[in-house]
C-alpha cells in the first residue's frame, strides 16, 4: 500500500510538472500559434496516421511513421493532406517555426562544373520583427535552374530567433530530447528528417507526450 501511495504521488507530481511546462510553452508561443499547432497535431493524427496505420494505436502509429521515414532512402515521403498543408502555409506559425527563403539568385560561377546560388532568408523573431540572413553556396552543375530555385524555395531553415524555438528552450531543462535537439541544431543547423526520426526512435520516447508529438509535426511531417 505504501508503494502504491508513493507511485500515485509521483504520478501527480509528474502530471503537474508536465502541465506547467505545456502552459509555459504555449504562453511563449502565443495563443493563436498554439491553437494552430494543436490543430495540426489533431489533424495529422486523424487525417493521416489513422488512415495510414488503421490497426495501430496513436502512439504506435507515430512510431511506425518514424520507422517509415527513417528507412526511406529515396526521400519520397508521404506528406499530410494538401488542404492541411495549405492552412499551415497561410498561418503565422510557419514563419514562427521556420526561416523562409525570400529571394533566390543564381550567380555566375568561376567553375563551369558548378552552379552557384544565393538565398535571402527571413526570420520572424520573438518581437514580431523580421531578421534577414543570407546563404551562399555552390553545388555540382545543374541543367534546370528553375527546378533548383523551386527546391530552394521549399528548403526552410530553422528560425533561431522565433517564439517556437524560445518556447522549446523554456522546457529543455526538463526534457532530455528537446535539450539534445536544440544543442545539435545550434551546432550543425537543420537536420535531415530521417536523422530526427532515427534519434527519436533510439531515444525510446513516449509518443503520447505533448512535446514529442509537436516535434514530429514541426521537424518532420511539415518539413518534408
Amino acid at each position: 500500500m505504501k508503494t502504491l501511495k508513493i507511485f500515485l504521488i509521483l504520478l501527480v507530481v509528474y502530471g503537474c510538472s508536465n502541465r506547467k511546462q505545456i502552459v509555459e510553452f504555449e504562453e511563449i508561443l502565443g495563443q493563436k500559434n498554439s491553437e494552430t499547432l494543436n490543430s495540426m497535431v489533431s489533424e495529422f493524427e486523424i487525417s493521416f496516421l489513422n488512415k495510414k496505420y488503421p490497426n495501430s494505436s496513436v502512439k504506435q502509429a507515430y512510431k511506425e511513421y518514424l520507422s517509415d521515414i527513417e528507412s526511406n532512402i529515396s526521400g519520397d515521403w508521404e506528406r499530410p493532406p494538401e488542404n492541411n498543408i495549405e492552412r499551415f502555409n497561410k498561418s503565422e506559425l510557419k514563419e514562427v517555426i521556420y526561416g523562409i527563403p525570400d529571394s533566390i539568385w543564381i550567380i555566375q560561377s568561376n567553375y563551369k562544373s558548378r552552379t552557384k546560388y544565393k538565398v535571402r532568408i527571413k526570420y520572424l523573431d520573438s518581437k514580431n520583427e523580421f531578421q534577414i540572413g543570407t546563404l551562399e553556396s555552390s553545388i555540382p552543375k545543374v541543367r534546370n535552374e528553375d527546378s533548383l530555385v523551386k527546391a530552394l524555395k521549399n528548403n526552410y531553415d530553422i528560425n533561431y530567433f522565433g517564439k517556437y524555438r524560445k518556447a522549446l528552450y523554456s522546457v529543455s531543462d526538463k526534457n532530455v530530447f528537446v535539450k539534445e535537439y536544440l544543442k545539435i541544431t545550434q551546432d550543425v543547423g537543420t537536420l535531415d528528417p530521417r536523422m530526427v526520426a532515427y534519434k527519436m526512435l533510439i531515444a525510446d520516447l513516449d509518443f503520447g507526450n505533448y512535446f514529442t508529438k509537436r516535434m514530429i509535426i514541426t521537424e518532420i511531417a511539415y518539413r518534408l
